[in-house]
């Protein structure tokens, strides 16, 4: 697939909420390395200009002109009106783009036009307000400790001409003044011992240290769970839903590679990142298995020994507000106005999400040898947060809520009282929200409070099993009749036994007519003969692809 083709086919994965910007453009397998970067840069700039360009486009006529998707013409027209360069050359479509120059001028005129009516003076003028870079969370840095120390960290950054400030005593209050935008300044974080903070907006992707794995960029509330579920060096832990891998990779570095840690998550493809990216960070305890962690049997002798799990499932990723988030969701408001903020469906997707997660955390206190749950979103919605930890604290009694200063104690904003929990639980959670600058994030901590009960664990899981199955019986017709039809598809693409060919009967060599005899001669040859092949002998065989060497065979002829 061509570049721009690439492009207009992530613009159409983000309208369907397929993947993040940066993940299926920096973080896609399927670019290469020197694509990657230059494609991020320029989606994001499109995405910007999103609003006046597809005016342009419309009032230009391009799309009943050439009669190319609208995605495709958004990117060309961008690099075609934005770019200084125009339209790209290497791993571009040549027909394609001699198309779209045809109608730059048309193109332009309409751009200045919209220029004026908007009382625009430049293009950056055409970006909405609320797109504008104005990013206010801080760049985290988590150094990895299977690989260095933070104070090595400290002097390599120090060496590279960043200065160290210390939040607690530097003047001006608040942090967002002491590590102001673009300055090279940098701090230890007051809350957890191995991250480190630098302005909003610094970019270290191409950071020595980022690029030889002695440190990770991770936001500091996605660094919570692992410092709240404390696994010891030496033990046993899980992540049971765990691509792209940075939960994993941190647990892995507070266990100094010493034990194991299981892996768990139902796409391969992620779970190849997460293999890659653990394997960057040098991490060697990390067994990764593709398979849906409810399918995972708590009573398996392979997870006897598990202490430790991390429980990071999905979410609605309302509290993730970064500028890539507000392109895209600018954009999707753009190409599908009226459908972007559906309130009920919003709702019932949050309902069927807090199920799920429940399920999630209710099947991890099965493990009979697990004593430390973290479970964590990166929501802001009390339903999937609060709401979860009443419903787990409700239908079990083998685990209880982690105290208050084993739940990262310093961080102030703690949960909230109005989802099923009192005002010394919502204590023991904590929240993050953009203001605080990280994204909005929610972590609870759950400690074994009674030894595991087996033949309680087994008769659950025996319910699960029916249940499912009993479920899997009650499906439509037209589901049951999918899976028949679906099981025709496999039982023709299997393969099939060849049919044995008959062997053919060999044929007659030909035999020359003799010649006339002269007058009076006698000829013991009166007619043809039949001619009968000596056993043994060896033919050529027809069969295709299976050409036999020749070999001379002695024939017989009898006269009958």
């Amino acid at each position: 697939m061509l570049f721009y083709e690439r492009a207009a086919d992530i613009l159409g994965r983000l309208e369907r909420r397929q993947g993040s910007l940066k993940g299926l453009t920096v973080g896609n397998a399927y670019l290469k390395a020197e694509e990657k970067r230059k494609m991020y840069a320029v989606l994001c700039e499109t995405l910007k200009h999103a609003s006046a360009l597809s005016i342009v486009i419309e009032r230009s006529g391009l799309l009943e002109a050439e009669n190319i998707d609208p995605r495709l013409a958004l990117v060309l027209t961008h690099d075609l009106l934005f770019t200084r360069g125009g339209l790209q050359h290497q791993g571009a479509d040549p027909k394609l783009n001699l198309a779209i120059r045809k109608h730059k001028n048309r193109l332009a005129k309409e751009l200045e036009r919209l220029k004026a009516e908007l009382g625009a003076e430049s293009n950056a003028d055409l970006v909405p307000a609320h797109l504008c870079d104005t990013a206010s969370t801080f760049r985290y840095v988590r150094v990895n400790l299977l690989v260095t120390s933070v104070d090595a960290i400290i002097k390599a950054f120090q060496d590279d001409r960043y200065r160290l400030v210390d939040l607690g005593q530097a003047e001006g209050g608040t942090m967002h003044q002491v590590l102001a935008a673009k300055s090279r300044v940098f701090a230890c974080d007051p809350d957890l011992n191995d991250l480190l903070v630098f302005p909003p907006g610094t970019d270290l992707h191409a950071h020595p240290l980022f690029v030889n794995g002695s440190i990770v960029l991770q936001d500091k509330a996605s660094c919570m769970p692992a410092h709240v579920v404390q696994p010891a060096p030496g033990s046993v832990a899980l992540d049971a839903c765990a691509a792209p891998g940075n939960k994993t990779s941190h647990m892995a570095s507070l266990m100094k590679n010493r034990g194991r840690i299981f892996a768990f998550d139902m796409d391969q493809r992620r779970l190849d990142t997460l293999v890659q990216l653990t394997g960057n960070a040098k991490c060697k305890i990390i067994k990764a298995q593709c398979t849906n962690f409810l399918d995972v049997d708590p009573l398996d002798p392979s997870y006897a020994d598990v202490e430790y799990a991390l429980l990071d499932p999905s979410c609605s990723g309302s509290g993730i507000v970064n500028r890539q988030d507000a392109l895209v969701d600018s954009y999707i408001a753009i190409v599908n106005p009226g459908g972007a903020n559906d309130a009920r469906s919003s709702e019932t997707r949050a309902q069927n999400l807090a199920e799920f997660q429940t399920s999630i955390v209710l099947h991890a206190m099965r493990f009979p040898g697990v004593k430390r749950i973290s479970y964590s979103t990166c929501s802001v919605h009390a339903e999937e947060n609060e709401g979860v930890v009443a419903r787990v604290l409700q239908s079990q009694s083998e685990f209880g809520l982690a105290a208050a200063d084993q739940v990262i104690p310093t961080w102030p904003r703690r949960g909230l009282e109005t989802a099923g929990l009192t005002k010394e639980q919502a204590a023991c959670v904590v929240r993050t929200m953009p203001e605080d600058g990280t994204n909005g994030f929610f972590v609870a901590g759950f400690v074994r409070l009674q030894p595991a009960d087996i033949a309680s664990t087994r008769e659950q899981l025996a319910e699960l099993r029916a249940a499912r199955q009993k479920e899997e019986e009650a499906r439509p017709k037209s589901a049951a009749y999918a899976s028949s039809a679906l099981d025709a598809k496999k039982a023709k693409n299997a393969p099939q036994a060849k049919k044995q060919k008959q062997p053919r009967e060999p044929r007659q060599p030909r035999v020359k007519a003799p010649k006339q005899a002269k007058e009076g001669a006698v000829s013991t040859m009166r007619e043809p003969l039949p001619m009968v092949v000596a056993s043994g002998a060896v033919v050529k065989s027809k069969a295709k692809g299976k050409r036999k060497p020749k070999r001379r065979v002695s024939v017989a002829i009898t006269q009958l």
